[in-house]
């Protein structure tokens, strides 16, 4: 078993390993711990290793110890930005940053309703010890530099987009369905994307953004498939053209699980069956017969169809002639231009 295969099993939250771990060696526990933290998933690995009983070198303490201070001032800041947008009136919510299973974000993400609150929330949460870290396409960063070395980094969003591409329509983000609110750890209520919203929102993350399936998006997809509503998954896709990626996403998922986890991977899979889903499938399938690699990096020909397939939809049944030029627009964006460096160098 490699490092990779490894920490994906011992870290994933749903199902009980019992495989013996007795040839673990330091190099090997040190690759994977270093692993697991640059794929997102440390705190969910060392839980993992407590749980089945693999003592971890002590640097991995102390690593969690920095986690905890940072997941704590993260939370002591999402009630600071509740109550200054309470106090300017500004409506937002949280998305990508809350997930059903235990995990610790890089940023805190969060959506506003209008965008013209932008400015003032910005000029307001300078005042509290913020400082302008970078300014993107669709969102800001802003970072705070806690006393005992940890720091937030706060994403502000104007729209839930990739580059230029705009992948929900703003006026459903903010219709009931859309969003839910829940209690955070301590204590207060905030808003969210709901859970259903949220799968898909990762579907398409992963198909038009990452280029990637990650293992916290690989967890996210077995828990979907383990107890989302799928129905309504598959029906706000349709509404937002992205039921190609999201059909791609879980697929893909379902696969990797299925060979990582065996008989244990006892997932619902009635997806939708459309032709137009097929070719990509075989792609994926035929190069996760070769390695079965996570991250999973999905093949540019599918990256690409599911490109087409959400601007082609938008045109054809919104009349949203805006995706073209969004479109066209995206190279400049961080995500398209590592794509289209990827595709220059297979043309040299």
């Amino acid at each position: 078993m490699n490092v990779s295969e490894f920490v994906v099993k011992v870290a994933n939250p749903y199902f009980a390993l019992c495989d013996g771990f007795s040839y673990l060696t330091k190099d090997f526990l040190m690759s994977s711990i270093e692993f697991a933290v640059k794929n997102k998933i440390f705190p969910l690995f060392y839980e993992g290793c407590l749980r089945l009983g693999i003592k971890l070198p002590k640097e991995a303490d102390l690593l969690m110890d920095s986690y905890e201070r940072r997941r704590r001032m993260q939370i002591e800041e999402v009630g600071l930005l509740l109550d200054v947008s309470e106090e300017l009136g500004v409506e937002l919510m949280f998305f990508k940053t809350f997930k059903p299973f235990r995990y610790f974000p890089d940023d805190v993400d969060v959506l506003l309703r209008d965008e013209n609150d932008l400015q003032p929330l910005i000029a307001k949460l300078r005042d509290k010890g913020y400082f302008m870290l970078k300014i993107g396409t669709p969102e800001v960063v802003l970072r705070k530099i806690g006393e005992d070395g940890a720091y937030v980094d706060l994403d502000i969003h104007k729209r839930l987009a990739v580059g230029y591409l705009d992948l929900f329509q703003a006026e459903n983000l903010w219709q009931k369905q859309a969003y839910e609110k829940f209690r955070l750890e301590d204590g207060r209520v905030a808003v969210k994307l709901s859970e259903n919203y949220e799968v898909v929102r990762e579907a398409a993350y992963s198909l038009l953004k990452d280029f990637n399936l990650s293992i916290p998006g690989l967890y996210l997809a077995i828990y979907t498939l383990m107890k989302g509503d799928l129905e309504t998954i598959e029906k706000i896709a349709i509404n937002e053209n992205l039921l190609l990626p999201l059909n791609l996403y879980l697929r893909t998922a379902y696969y990797i699980s299925c060979k990582l986890f065996n008989s244990e991977a006892n997932l619902r899979h009635q997806f939708n069956e459309q032709s137009i889903f097929m070719m990509p499938l075989r792609i994926i399938r035929s190069q996760l017969a070769k390695k079965c690699k996570i991250p999973y990096p999905y093949p540019i020909p599918v990256i690409a169809l599911a490109y087409l397939s959400k601007a082609q939809l938008e045109i054809s049944r919104n009349r949203n002639l805006k995706a073209l030029t969004q479109i066209i627009k995206q190279p400049s964006s961080k995500g398209v231009e590592i794509f289209l460096h990827h595709l220059a160098r297979l043309g040299s």
